[in-house]
Order: structure tokens, then C-alpha cells, then sequence
């Protein structure tokens, strides 16, 4: 009979075991990829729809909404849709996101974000969503609905910036990473600046350019970016057709666009490609050289591009040359960042050119610190001085207080007052006079020239704000939701446990 008991509670103690295995399994489940749902959902539109290129999988195939069309997506309630997802083809444009229950009654309306990639959250009600476009050429090249889960190629860019600290210019999706690859990891990850990473040319002649824009939003923001790309327009010729199409694409056209964007961006420093077009590509020289005619005359009120409007003019600081002979600094691409879970810049790099695809395929090149090394720029226009032999800093000799990140004023040394005798009444005290209350019947209160120059001063944006001190006794808060289910399940299979053989127990004596 004891056999038989302890054979039976140890089969128990089995099941428990496996049991507490798998259910962290099922916790964690909602972090694996969402399940597209969109098949099982229905597409309508006020106007001709191609709705097998909204769930399609091909990012070639568009489907064009004309200013105040619709086009919407719905599904009952079987179908446990959880977000909306939206691709642009091209540059985003304003449109209008609606959210219905299943009965046609508007739950929310608000305007959509101006991302490539959009991830739309979807109310417990909603069983509709409807995209409108508020203005014309707003093209589509997804349109899916997402169960529960993580959902790939949407990344949380905050909003281009008015003033960057720095501005990249690189010709092709992925020259940013090849060649200038090491810039942001060390400036906007690290450092906490923002810039703006203009890619020229995303107007291809083949197949796949908004894949390869895609390719680029992945590795922008492997890189430590924190807004998306800008994405110039400019035609992609190859070197077997620069006879034929050279014309399209010249210095002056460089110069032109690049000036109107250095006067939008206002950027304290410039970074680009090579003069020799690094491996010799063509439109890596037209680019370095119309960029580096740009910076000064950006800075010319008298200049106004021809073909763009009219714009008030910029003084660049520094414009930095990738590889330029002149004025060496060598980056240092080997640090580990804590931002980038310890990567170095040449380990981000190297991690973010993995998402160029397209490129990967043709294994023509690779992020390097030898052959167009990522770390070697030279500093090619300064009106702020020569860079010290040595420092390797883009933005030495550049005003802290006009980047985004402003370092925090050294607080100044307040003397320490010395007590002073106090003199000897020579004649007997006489009582305070009595002081009327204020007509409000609240005092006002007295602020010292300390408190005054504090208030006026302006506070560090990116400093953390103070948290009190908590007492000793008072436990930390653990906010680790997941530990928290494992604790729970934890003690329910004890508690379940204890209660099995309890019962076996029980059964044992009355045997």
C-alpha cells in the first residue's frame, strides 16, 4: 500500500514539474510575432479597390487614395484583431484614422502619424478601422491586421527635428551604414544628439526601392537613430549608365537640394561621403561635391536655390568628408556603448548592414575599419577652428548651448557668511512696530535674488527629474510583470500540490 501511495505522488510531483515548465511558455506567448490576420477580414473602399495589394507581401504593389477617399478594413467578432498596420510608398502624407464598433458607431477619430510604418492600436470595441487621406499622393503598400504580438518593421521614430545637431549625407540606402555607419552610433545613441540622415537616392531603376527604403528604416534604427530617414528622390544610375543619364543627376543638383535642406535642418555639423566616390561610384563624387559647395553657401543670404523657395540662410560650423586627406580624425569605433546593450559603433554597423538585403545578396561590400574604414573623415570647412591633434570629436569647438543636449552649468560658489558680533543696546529695546496684514490676508512671500536668478535659468532638458529618498523599510516595488506571473503560478502549483496529497492522504487512512 506504501508503494502504491509514494508511486502515485510522484507521478503528481511529475505532472506539477511539467507543468511549471510550460506555462512560462504560455506567458511569454504574447511576445512572439503577431499573427496576420488579414485574410480573415474584409476590405472596403469609396472608391476602386486593389485590396489583394494591401495584403499582399510585395512592397511594389500600391494602391493610390486620392485626397478625402476611404479605405477601411473590418472584421467580427471572431477574428481577435489587435492593431492595424499601414505602409506608405512614398513619403507620408496627412490622413484621418477612424475606429468603429460593430454596429457603425465612431469610437475615435484622430490623425494618423507620419511614419513609413504605422502600427494602429485598436480599441476592445472596435471591429472597424478607417483609413482617409487628407491630402493627394497617399499611396499605400500595406494594409494588414495584426492578432496580438510584436509586429516587425515598425519602429517607434520620434518626429524629424526642427534643428538637428548634425546632418548626414549619403547617396544610396545603405552608404549611410558602409561608410558614415559609425556617426550615430557614437552621436545619437551615445551622446544623446539628434541629427538628420539624408539619403539621396531612392529612385531606383529596378525592382525593390521600397524595400530598399525599408531595408534602411531597419538598419536607421539598429544604428541608434531616433527619427526616420529623410529620402532625397533622387535617381539610383549605375556605372554602366552614366553616359546615358549623367545629365539627370549633376553638381548642381546636389548643391541646390542640399542647401534648401541644411537651411531647413539647421544643422551645427555636416558629415558626407568621399570625394573619390570611396570604391569610385560616380554619384558618391557628384554627392561629396555638391555638398561640400553647399555648406558655404547655405550660409549666403544672397544665394536662394533656383526651383525651391525661398529660404533664410545657415552657417554650418564643421563639415567633415568621409576619408578627406586634410585635417584626419579618427573615430573611435571600438568603445562599448551602453545604449546599444554594449555594442561598439563598428559592431552596430556591422549588425545594422545585415538588414540591406538586397545588398547582402550581391556581397559587394562589407562595414570595415580598413578598406573606407568608418572611423577616418577628415574636416574639410570649420568657422570655428582647426580641431585639436588628437581630441576625435566632430563637435569640439562647436557651442554646447546651441545642441540639443546642453551640458549643466557648473553651480556657482556661494560664500559662506561670517557671524558678526552683535552690538550692545545702549538704550533699552523699543517694541517692533506692528506690521498691517496684507489685504489679502495672506503674506506675501519673500524671494531671494538666489530663487529669482533660479527660476529664469534655463533647466536641463535631458536631466532625470529627483526622486525622494524612499526609507529603508519600505520594500522596492517590483515591476517585473513576468517574474510576478511565475511567483503566482508558482505558489498555485504548491498550494495545488499540498492539496493533492492531502487528499491522498485521507484516502490512505480510510483504506
Amino acid at each position: 500500500m506504501r508503494k502504491r501511495f509514494w508511486k502515485q505522488f510522484g507521478i503528481l510531483c511529475l505532472m506539477a514539474a511539467m507543468l511549471f515548465v510550460l506555462l512560462p511558455v504560455r506567458v511569454g506567448a504574447e511576445d512572439a510575432n503577431a499573427e496576420n490576420l488579414s485574410k480573415q477580414c474584409r476590405y472596403t473602399a469609396d472608391f476602386k479597390l486593389h485590396d489583394e495589394w494591401l495584403k499582399d507581401a510585395d512592397f511594389d504593389t500600391v494602391q493610390r487614395i486620392n485626397k478625402g477617399k476611404t479605405v477601411s478594413v473590418e472584421w467580427n467578432d471572431s477574428v481577435p484583431v489587435a492593431s492595424v498596420y499601414l505602409s506608405f510608398y512614398g513619403a507620408p502624407v496627412a490622413y484621418t484614422v477612424r475606429q468603429f464598433d460593430i454596429n457603425g458607431q465612431l469610437l475615435s477619430e484622430e490623425p494618423g502619424v507620419l511614419l513609413y510604418n504605422v502600427l494602429i492600436e485598436t480599441l476592445a470595441q472596435t471591429r472597424k478601422v478607417s483609413i482617409r487621406a487628407d491630402e493627394d499622393n497617399c499611396s499605400l503598400c500595406s494594409l494588414y491586421a495584426y492578432g496580438a504580438g510584436a509586429v516587425t518593421d515598425v519602429h517607434p521614430f520620434l518626429p524629424t527635428v526642427e534643428k538637428a545637431d548634425y546632418m548626414t549625407f549619403a547617396m544610396h540606402p545603405d552608404d549611410d551604414v558602409l561608410f558614415l555607419g559609425a556617426v550615430y552610433p557614437l552621436y545619437e545613441a551615445d551622446r544623446g544628439l539628434t541629427g538628420v540622415s539624408m539619403i539621396m537616392s531612392t529612385k531606383l531603376p529596378e525592382k525593390f526601392q521600397r524595400q530598399r527604403r525599408q531595408e534602411d528604416l531597419n538598419s536607421s534604427w539598429a544604428l541608434g537613430l531616433k527619427t526616420q530617414p529623410v529620402f532625397g528622390g533622387f535617381p539610383d544610375i549605375p556605372q554602366d549608365y552614366y553616359e546615358k543619364f549623367h545629365h539627370t543627376f549633376t553638381k548642381e543638383d546636389v548643391t541646390r537640394y542640399a542647401v534648401t535642406q541644411i537651411r531647413k535642418y539647421r544643422p551645427e555639423v555636416v558629415i558626407t561621403q568621399d570625394l573619390n566616390g570611396e570604391y569610385g561610384h560616380w554619384q558618391h563624387k557628384v554627392l561629396a561635391e555638391g555638398v561640400r559647395a553647399a555648406v558655404p553657401l547655405a550660409a549666403d543670404p544672397n544665394y536662394q536655390p533656383k526651383g525651391y523657395p525661398a529660404s533664410e540662410a545657415w552657417q554650418v560650423k564643421k563639415l567633415y568628408i568621409h576619408l578627406y586627406p586634410e585635417h584626419r580624425i579618427t573615430l573611435d569605433v571600438n568603445r562599448p556603448i551602453d545604449a546599444l546593450n554594449g555594442q561598439s559603433a563598428f559592431e552596430a554597423a556591422t549588425a545594422a548592414f545585415r538588414y540591406h538585403e538586397t545588398q547582402i545578396k550581391k556581397d559587394n561590400h562589407h562595414v570595415s575599419t580598413k578598406e573606407y574604414s568608418i572611423a577616418e573623415f577628415g574636416l574639410a570647412y570649420t568657422v570655428v577652428g582647426d580641431d585639436t591633434q588628437g581630441v576625435n570629436d566632430m563637435f569640439e569647438h562647436v557651442d554646447p548651448y546651441a545642441l540639443s543636449v546642453t551640458p549643466t552649468p557648473e553651480p556657482t560658489a556661494v560664500p559662506t557668511p561670517q557671524p558678526t558680533d552683535t552690538p550692545e543696546p545702549t538704550e533699552a529695546p523699543t517694541a517692533a512696530p506692528t506690521v498691517a496684514p496684507a489685504a489679502s490676508g495672506t503674506p506675501a512671500p519673500i524671494i531671494s535674488d538666489t530663487e529669482l536668478e533660479q527660476k529664469h535659468s534655463t533647466a536641463d532638458p535631458t536631466a532625470a527629474p529627483e526622486v525622494p529618498a524612499q526609507p529603508d523599510s519600505e520594500p522596492e516595488e517590483n515591476t517585473n510583470d513576468s517574474k510576478t506571473t511565475l511567483l503566482l503560478i508558482g505558489g498555485g502549483l504548491v498550494l495545488l500540490l499540498s492539496g493533492l496529497l492531502a487528499a491522498l492522504l485521507i484516502v490512505r487512512r480510510r483504506r
